[in-house]
């Protein structure tokens, strides 16, 4: 239960510390232009929360985003994406920014 406690703690702060990434520039076209409004990355899948429509994943590095690898948890456009799924699969997953934050809006397992 400490494991589980401990992994879920780092991937709320990991989501803290990613959210700037996609955060609202205000009202300059330019910056906001700057902020990438989706980014696609390649990880393996930690835990899947869908009661709570919310996947873990432990990703490579996403340079669009600045990101360096690491595990975070992330909300679901749609449950559906989850069809197929299982921990431990490698998938090539796109995030798009919604409300500032990221959302997983297409998720896909590695064959």
């Amino acid at each position: 239960m400490t494991k589980q406690l401990i992994l879920a703690l780092a991937a709320a702060l990991s989501l803290g510390a990613a959210a700037p990434a996609f955060a609202h520039q205000g009202h300059d076209h330019a910056a906001q232009a700057e902020v990438p409004q989706s980014a696609q990355g390649v990880g393996v899948v930690r835990a899947i929360d869908a009661r709570n429509n919310r996947i873990t994943i432990a990703h490579e590095p996403i340079p669009a985003l600045g990101w360096p690898s690491m595990t975070m948890a992330f909300p679901l456009h749609s449950a559906d994406l989850l069809t197929g799924v299982a921990v431990g699969n490698r998938v090539n997953f796109t995030l798009v920014n919604h409300d500032g934050q990221p959302m997983v809006s297409a998720l896909q397992v590695q064959r």
